[in-house]
C-alpha cells in the first residue's frame, strides 16, 4: 500500500510540473510575441543609423578606411623572400634549442632550398 500511495504522490508531483512547465511555456511564447515587432524596430533604426553615417560621410568627404590589403596584392621581390625564410629558420632554429652557429647553417640550406624552388641561383 505504501508503493500505491509512493506512485499515486509521483503522479500528482508530474502532473503539477506539467501544468507549471505549460504556463511557463506559455510565458514565454507571450513575452517572445511582444518582443518580436520590438526587434523589427531596432533593426529598421540600426539601418537608418547605417544609411545616415553614409550619407554624412560621403558630405563630409569622410571615407571610413579600409582594411588591410591581402598579401598578394603587393610586389614581393625574390631577395625580401629569401630574406624572410632566412630570418624565420634562423629564428626556428634558435627557439628549439640550436647554438647560433647550427641555427646559420640551418637558415642558409633553407635559403638555399627556397632559392632552388624559386629558380635563382
Amino acid at each position: 500500500m505504501s508503493e500505491q500511495l509512493t506512485l499515486s504522490n509521483i503522479q500528482e508531483q508530474l502532473i503539477a510540473a506539467l501544468e507549471k512547465s505549460k504556463a511557463a511555456s506559455k510565458t514565454l511564447e507571450d513575452a517572445q510575441a511582444k518582443l518580436a515587432p520590438l526587434e523589427v524596430k531596432a533593426a529598421e533604426a540600426q539601418e537608418h543609423v547605417v544609411q545616415l553615417m553614409g550619407e554624412f560621410n560621403r558630405l563630409t568627404g569622410k571615407v571610413p578606411a579600409k582594411s588591410r590589403t591581402s598579401r598578394g596584392k603587393y610586389n614581393q621581390t625574390v631577395e625580401s623572400k629569401l630574406a624572410a625564410q632566412e630570418k624565420r629558420s634562423f629564428t626556428r632554429a634558435v627557439n628549439s634549442g640550436s647554438t647560433e652557429a647550427e641555427a646559420k647553417k640551418i637558415a642558409k640550406e633553407a635559403v638555399k632550398k627556397l632559392s632552388l624552388k624559386l629558380g635563382v641561383k
